[in-house]
């Protein structure tokens, strides 16, 4: 049901076996890690865990819904911070909540599927966690870790629009056949699309942490950040500025690669419209001619029967090949 550690001076990070051990170790000053996934609770676990924990019934209701914006709120007795994992799932990025309660002496996480990131800030603590390890530096490794995730993400989808607007300008240089097949392509419509998609998710997600960081480091109690921490908390708020301003960057390149696409598509219309209308063109004379010789009535130059035909024929061909060449010349087929 819950996972829980706690951290020792002497041994280190240690399993908690029991959850009600949990309130005998905070009641001794101890610093407790614990989380649980929240589809693996039932409405009883939560009303357990809410009452070793303390937790206010609001929070524990935000923490259960996962649907909450990321947010940053403080009660009577520990603080409240939402954040989400971003899990790419069939070309989209679909977001997995951390729910955090933060207090004296423990960092509670709630979380909706968002393992991987628990599973990367357990490893960085069990490297990087030294001796007087307190939960200001826990929710540290938590935001730093979420914000790390969110760099991959942007340097991955950036690398994937360069390498799209490459293949899009080769194809300006590509014969004309070869620059149709591109510009028809489906596949790097939906590649495009895709890209949007996912960019949009990443600043919804991606641009609050610098703001609740923000919160965090101007608290006005300063009793969560130890001043100790204060730059790598002023860290973790610029490399998240950063990430907001090139989701940005990216998200204005894909816009220009999609104004860039649908100029060659309408380029491409325009040529195919230009042949068939050369075509068409070509096609009326000889047929205007014929029409007219066929009507029952006397036609001149009256040069008799097989005169008359080869005329028209000749008018025919004339009139049609030199409608080719202009239109050839004209490079409208």
């Amino acid at each position: 049901m819950l996972l829980a550690i706690w951290h020792d001076r002497e041994t280190g990070w240690q399993h908690v076996s029991e959850l009600a051990r949990i309130s005998d170790l905070r009641s001794k000053g101890d610093l407790v890690w614990a989380e649980a996934d929240v589809k693996d609770l039932t409405d009883a676990d939560v009303a357990l865990i809410a009452e070793e924990f303390s937790l206010h019934e609001l929070a524990v209701e935000d923490a259960v819904t996962l649907r909450q914006r990321p947010k940053f709120e403080k009660f009577a007795d520990h603080t409240f911070i939402v954040l989400h994992q971003l899990n790419e799932e069939d070309g989209q990025l679909e977001p997995a909540q951390l729910s955090m309660f933060v207090g004296d002496h423990y960092v509670l996480v709630l979380h909706g599927g968002a393992t991987r990131t628990l599973e990367e800030a357990r490893r960085r603590l069990k490297e990087d966690g030294g001796e007087d390890v307190r939960p200001a530096w826990l929710l540290y490794t938590i935001l730093d870790t979420v914000v790390d995730d969110y760099q991959g993400i942007a340097d991955d989808l950036e690398q994937e629009i360069e390498d799209l607007e490459e293949l899009t300008l080769e194809s300006l240089d590509m014969p004309t056949r070869a620059r149709m097949s591109i510009v028809n392509d489906g596949s790097m419509q939906r590649r495009l699309y895709s890209a949007k998609q996912r960019i949009s998710r990443l600043r919804r997600y991606g641009q609050p942490a610098a703001r609740l960081v923000q919160d965090l480091s101007s608290d006005e109690d300063g009793k969560l950040i130890d001043p100790k921490l204060a730059p790598r908390f002023a860290d973790v708020k610029d490399h998240a500025l950063r990430i907001g301003d090139q989701a940005t960057s990216v998200e204005s390149l894909t816009d220009a690669l999609l104004d860039l696409r649908r100029g060659q598509q309408a380029t491409a219309l325009n040529e195919v419209t230009k042949k068939l209308t050369g075509w068409a063109a070509i096609i009326a004379v000889p047929t205007l001619i014929s029409g007219l010789y066929g009507m029952n009535f006397h036609l001149y130059p009256d040069l008799g029967p097989r005169d008359g035909f080869w005329f028209a024929f000749t008018a025919m061909i004339v009139v049609s090949v030199g409608l080719y060449v202009y239109f050839k010349r004209r490079h409208w087929l």
